[in-house]
């Protein structure tokens, strides 16, 4: 539905949007929500090798919301369980 009403107003072409839940979230955190989701028992290597790194940073969803009347209809954890099943459903068919 989306791609639809950004076909239909031509003055929106070229524009870039974000689309977030616009909750801040660590790598690490979104590391370990992947993790749990998909029942692994991995553990994220931690090096902490870089030192300009970037702590908290989030992508904001205002404009979207605003021109094109979007908002989430997942969670995180919603969108991530519809991303991994998926994979799992095309890795199979690709094996």
């Amino acid at each position: 539905m989306l791609a639809e009403r950004l076909a239909e107003n031509h003055a929106l072409r070229g524009e870039a949007f974000n689309f977030s839940y616009e909750r801040p979230m660590s790598v690490l955190q979104l590391v370990n929500v992947i993790l749990r989701l998909m029942h692994s028992e991995l553990e994220p290597e931690i090096r902490n090798e870089e030192v300009r790194e970037i702590k908290r940073q989030y992508l904001s969803a205002a404009k979207a919301k605003d021109i094109l009347g979007w908002k989430p209809r997942f969670t995180v954890e919603e969108g991530l369980e519809q991303t991994i099943e998926w994979y799992r459903a095309f890795l199979i068919k690709e094996s």
